[in-house]
């Protein structure tokens, strides 16, 4: 470098503080913020060093959030895409920032295609229909409800426990 020539002399600190600063904003944003790898119907768990008062999920379709406590959360799966959680303090200020990934579980997993339709597999140990977005239509909606039906099923036999106990 010529150091005798004064375009160059302060030319080559602005550059290189420039970069450094388009770095740290473009870095600093990701840094902030942590990556979740969660699989479709599984729970991840969140733990904070401080507590959280309020949670906002960017799209509650692909990720949910349920608090255990104020410093304990479990993100659950949905359906695949990405989404982020916010997490902030009693006095609004951010506790957590998360991108979170939601994938499919593909291993055990089947899917067999006919023609333009889809149906999907469950492989452990014995292969079952599975709810998957994309799936034949006509095979998604029966299978929906039958697991709407268990659900519910299951939801009042423990809501039945639940009063047989008092």
């Amino acid at each position: 470098m010529n150091d005798h020539n004064p375009v160059t002399r302060f030319a080559w600190p602005l550059m290189w503080g420039g970069a450094c600063f388009l770095a740290a904003a473009h870095f600093g944003g990701a840094l902030a913020s942590e990556n979740l790898r969660v699989t479709i119907d599984k729970n991840h768990i969140l733990r904070t060093d401080r507590p959280v008062e309020t949670i906002i999920v960017g799209n509650p379709h692909i990720a949910d959030v349920s608090a255990q406590s104020n410093q304990l959360m479990f993100i659950l799966g949905r359906t695949s895409g990405e989404t982020n959680i916010l997490g902030f303090d009693k006095d609004g200020n951010v506790v957590f920032d998360k991108d979170v990934t939601v994938v499919p579980h593909t291993t055990r997993t089947v899917t067999l295609h006919r023609g333009a339709l889809s149906e999907t597999f469950a492989c452990a140990p014995r292969c079952e229909s599975e709810l998957h977005a994309g799936d034949d239509p006509a095979k998604f909606e029966v299978i929906k409800k039958a697991s709407e039906e268990n659900s519910s099923l299951a939801t009042g036999a423990a809501t039945g426990a639940a009063k047989a106990a008092e």
